[in-house]
């Protein structure tokens, strides 16, 4: 949090001057131990997954529509893991394939996610909705910004804990994630106390030029309810295929919201 702090003090002189379009870098912490099995099995599995994943995002921004997008694995492994460990490579891009996009036109509530699962891409369309927050009275300030924290209210069925600290002085209603709605950009959500972490990093305030935000087209059209049921079932089948081999590897990455 104090890199973020030295980032938003630096970046606010952009801001005064009112352009609102740009590039935001978000770094996100997956705690990867917090869902193994209790118990010897999950002791095992430590043995094949490191505790934390770190990997890099990128948010293109306007007052109008953004795009949110994974940056290469390759770039973010060579900061955190030895680049030789092919094992560690591969399951950091299952977890965040470059190809994943999350477009949101913040004018009409449409959010477009492009996703790769299973070597096929789905395209699952969803709106932004206000509603889905509730506002706390609790605020901060991070550099010379004034930041409120808000909490996510979950669909029914949902058990996820997601709170998040927004800044209305940067006022692009979007973050990290597909997360947005808010009056304000979103520099930190934590999910479940603390098992994924997303923290803003960098911040580009500049001109994007045509074309640097479209809305993915190409990919099967699916529901997100569909999407999970989908990813549910297939995670469901390959930890049973691990558990039948008598190892204690990991099935794949854990379910996320996008």
């Amino acid at each position: 949090m104090k890199q973020l702090l030295i980032l938003l003090l630096t970046s606010s002189s952009f801001i005064s001057f009112g352009q609102v379009s740009g590039e935001i870098i978000y770094n996100t912490k997956v705690n990867m131990h917090a869902n193994l099995p209790a118990g010897e099995r999950g002791e095992r599995m430590k043995q094949f997954v490191p505790e934390f994943m770190e990997l890099k995002n990128q948010l293109l921004f306007t007052s109008a529509e953004t795009m949110y997008k994974n940056m290469p694995a390759e770039e973010t492994a060579a900061s955190n893991f030895n680049q030789e460990d092919e094992r560690q490579q591969r399951m950091m891009k299952r977890m965040a394939p470059v190809g994943d996009i999350i477009y949101t036109n913040i004018e009409t509530q449409l959010v477009v996610a492009k996703k790769e699962f299973m070597d096929k891409v789905f395209l699952i369309k969803d709106t932004l909705n206000l509603s889905n927050w509730k506002f706390t009275s609790e605020t901060k300030v991070f550099g010379d910004m004034n930041c409120m924290k808000a909490e996510y209210i979950p669909k029914a069925g949902d058990s996820t804990n997601i709170y998040v600290w927004f800044t209305p002085e940067i006022p692009v209603s979007s973050g990290p994630d597909g997360y947005g709605g808010l009056p304000g950009l979103i520099v930190y959500l934590n999910e479940n106390e603390g098992e994924k972490e997303i923290s803003l990093s960098k911040i580009v305030m500049r001109d994007l030029e045509k074309g640097e935000i479209e809305a993915p087209t190409k990919g099967k059209v699916v529901t997100q309810e569909e999407f999970d049921a989908m990813r549910k079932k297939k995670m469901e089948q390959m930890k049973k295929q691990f558990e039948g081999k008598g190892h204690g590897g990991p099935g794949g990455p854990p379910p996320g919201r996008h």
